[in-house]
This record gives C-alpha cells, structure tokens and sequence, in this order.
C-alpha cells in the first residue's frame, strides 16, 4: 500500500520546503491587499512564508513578498497581524509536539533517559529539554536530536513522568518521529 503524496510548498523568502501545514499562506484579497489565508481555502494564487521572525523581517525588507503578489506595498498592519499569526503558529507547534509525546509514552513507543536511548539499536530522534544538564547535551551532540521550547518540567509533565526528564526518544521510522518531523522545531540535522 502506497501512502498519499503530500506536495511540498516552498518559502518565498527563504525557499525552505514543507506542507501546507508547516508554513503560512499569503493570498492577495480582491482589493489588491496581502491577506492571511489562515484557512487555506482562499481563492487566489498563494504564497507561502516560514512561521519565523527572522524570513518576516527579510520579507520586509526584500519587498518580495509584495513582488510576488503583485502588490505595490505591504500595509505595516499586515506585517504587525503576520508577526502575531506565526508567534501562535509556533505555539500550537508545542502543543501538538506534546500530544504526541504524550500519544507516543501511552503506546510504548517512547524511550525516556539516556539509559533507555543507548540500549536502543536502531536510529533515534532525541528531544532534549531546554534546561538540560551538560552531560546531555553531549549526549545529543552527536544525534539526530531536536531542542523544542520545553523545560525539564514540561517535558516530564508532558511524557507523565514525576522525575526531571532531560531527553526522550523514538525510532526515527516510527510514525510519532516523522509526525514531528513535520512541526516547525529548531533540529539540529534533518532526518535522513
């Protein structure tokens, strides 16, 4: 059984590629103005721009933005409801991380502590937490590993625990690890 083709959109800022749901799009409204098309369903040619600060500013900047659809300017209130969209867009790229976790902890499929990670014999994708001790760090260095905005706490609440959880685990071919590989969470390398 084949899976779904998912097409790839591109950033028109950065060109990074990802989903639909791994970047924000930009329509241009019957009266020439940049609109977020927070459904996706608007009528219209879309743009697709990264949920981050950083290719908003460069969006500014450039002018390309407004190039690509076919707009003189860029009302500053747009960018201002475009900063605000990709600060919650990151938000809900948290919480989703944590229900998966937690889906993840409840199935079996998770592997909590360095320990657990090192006995493990197939390719892992880390998550470390924030706050994490030196020693973990250096544990991650040399991993597939992503460091997503949750503390030792959060992430222990996350996965059920009443311990200090600095990292979790799971087998890259698992559904849960290609599930997170598709949130927008700084990595350090990209799945191979």
């Amino acid at each position: 059984m084949s899976s779904k083709h998912i097409p790839a959109r591109s950033c028109v800022i950065c060109r990074a590629k990802g989903t639909k749901r791994d970047l924000i799009r930009i329509v241009k409204s019957p009266d020439n103005l940049a609109v977020i098309d927070i459904s996706g369903k608007l009528p219209g040619r879309g743009f697709y721009i990264c949920p981050d600060s950083e290719c908003i500013d460069r969006a500014i900047k450039s002018g390309n933005l407004a190039r690509s659809l076919g707009v003189n300017e860029i009302a500053p209130s747009f960018w201002e409801d475009l900063r605000e969209y990709a600060e919650n867009f990151a938000v809900n790229a948290k919480l989703k991380l944590c229900s998966i976790l937690g889906l993840a902890r409840k199935s079996g499929a998770l592997l909590i502590g360095s320990d657990n990670i090192e006995s493990f014999n197939h390719k892992i994708l880390l998550i470390v937490a924030k706050d994490c001790s030196e020693g973990i760090k250096k544990f991650a260095e040399s991993k597939q590993a992503i460091y997503p905005d949750l503390s030792i706490k959060e992430l222990s609440e996350t996965v059920g625990s009443k311990g200090g959880v600095q990292i979790v685990g799971l087998p890259v071919s698992s559904g849960f690890a290609k599930k997170i590989f598709t949130l927008n969470i700084e990595r350090s390398t990209p799945f191979e």
